[in-house]
């Protein structure tokens, strides 16, 4: 994604290791009500949420965040779903334009409503992924009836990436970053089995991977998410860098596992056995730092919900599609305070200094935190780096409550008031 502030991540090893000892849950967990279970999802970076909210007889696509709820697009039927929203809010999936039961890609944009994208010839597309620059990507039916995939930009139109593929599995392109790099996979002529892929507009379409392996999702660095099958032939999530090398991400226990979503700070998300006999997918958030982390117990959501779709945007906020519906799962803001004199003497200046931080790390600078002595409000501070200093003249001598809270924003809740009991003499 282009243009979108990172957020920090300073201490943030230190504190995540300490929140996990301390068994003490990171995520808060909000139920998107309404939502239809074990549809596609996505999220961008301002916790725009793709929601399908679903009937017996048809998908009523939409746009959800937990300030406004739900945004319908106005697309509606059978065969309608969106599978992935870029940070203007743009939505991509398949629908159905006329009524006649076949899938058609679409892209949506606030502005200017649903535009329909074609086929590659044949009856049928469906759009999975779309970049910042409203590039979007998926699969459709050529005129010989073959599944190839796509590259569309609104200048170009669409693109066929592997105009000579024939095999019978055909070839998807699921995710395409801010270079217009796209990942999918696809079953080489002659093959059972996938690989993955990727393609530029320079170097062309390179599959890579041994059979059984799947692309699912690239970040701006060109780093790519997905499955492969490890040398005993079990699948596990994997990612690969520009460089070629390849990291096995594991299993939270059980025998296979896969990625679905990375974001630009290198987080992976996806679902993986556990070492239940039952046989229930369980989702996982993988870090560099931390390894693979199961989601169930990061959150305090019951673990017989079951994932479907996994996402995550840069600044770790998950949505989750399950056989309960959506679940978004936000990184839990801690806050705590500290007095440069306490007690203090009446009329001199003393300075409170309030620490915010979660697992993935600082807010981003500029962001508010509010300060109250007793209930009475002293002021508000903007954050750097997750730290807001507020120096104010004590006040008569007593004792006092001073209380600050982080206020929040489009992805994290506000935090809990931190408090700290002052003494004032004279």
């Amino acid at each position: 994604m282009k243009n979108i502030q990172k957020i920090a991540l300073v201490t943030m090893f230190a504190l995540s290791l300490s929140i996990l000892a301390s068994g003490q849950t990171t995520f808060t967990v909000l139920k998107v009500a309404g939502s239809t279970p074990n549809t596609l999802t996505g999220i961008n970076n301002s916790s725009q949420v793709v929601a399908n909210i679903g009937t017996s007889t048809s998908y009523d696509v939409s746009i959800w965040n937990r300030t406004n709820g739900y945004h319908g697009i106005g697309l509606t039927g059978l065969n309608s779903g969106a599978a992935a929203i870029d940070s203007s809010g743009d939505l991509v999936g398949a629908g159905d334009p006329d009524n006649s039961g076949v899938f058609q890609a679409f892209v949506y944009r606030p502005a200017s409503g649903v535009q329909w994208l074609g086929t590659l010839g044949g009856q049928l597309s469906a759009a999975s992924g779309v970049n910042d620059s409203g590039a979007v990507v998926g699969l459709s039916y050529t005129g010989a009836d073959t599944q190839h995939a796509f590259f569309w930009t609104p200048d170009g139109g669409m693109q066929d990436l592997t105009p000579e593929l024939t095999s019978i599995g055909g070839a998807t392109a699921v995710a395409v970053n801010s270079s217009n790099e796209v990942v999918g996979y696809s079953f080489p002529n002659g093959s059972k089995l996938p690989v993955g892929f990727n393609w530029t507009e320079a170097s062309g379409l390179q599959n890579f991977g041994a059979p059984g392996t799947l692309a699912m999702a690239v970040n701006d660095a060109g780093v790519i998410a997905g499955q492969a099958p490890n040398a005993k032939g079990f699948k596990h999530a994997v990612t690969w860098t520009p460089s070629g090398a390849m990291t096995d991400l594991g299993t939270l226990g059980g025998s296979s596992s896969t990625a679905l979503g990375i974001n630009n700070n290198g987080w992976v998300v996806g679902t993986s056995l556990t070492t239940s006999e039952n046989g229930l997918l369980h989702a996982f958030l993988w870090t560099p730092s931390l390894g693979m982390q199961d989601l169930a117990v990061l959150s305090p959501f019951s673990q017989s919900l079951q994932p479907y779709s996994v996402q995550i945007n840069d600044f770790g906020v998950v949505a989750m599609s399950t056989n309960k519906g959506i679940q978004l799962l936000i990184p839990k803001m801690t806050a705590s305070i500290t007095a440069s004199a306490n007690p203090v003497v009446a009329g001199q200046p003393v300075t409170f200094t309030v620490s915010v931080n979660s697992i993935v790390g600082a807010p981003p600078n500029g962001e508010t935190v509010s300060f109250k002595l007793d209930k009475n409000p002293v002021g508000s501070v903007t954050l750097t780096s997750g730290i807001a200093i507020l120096t104010m003249t004590a006040p008569a001598a007593g004792s006092y409550t001073v209380s600050a809270y982080y206020t929040g924003d489009v992805n994290y809740l506000a935090s809990a008031n931190a408090t700290l009991d002052l003494t004032v003499n004279p």
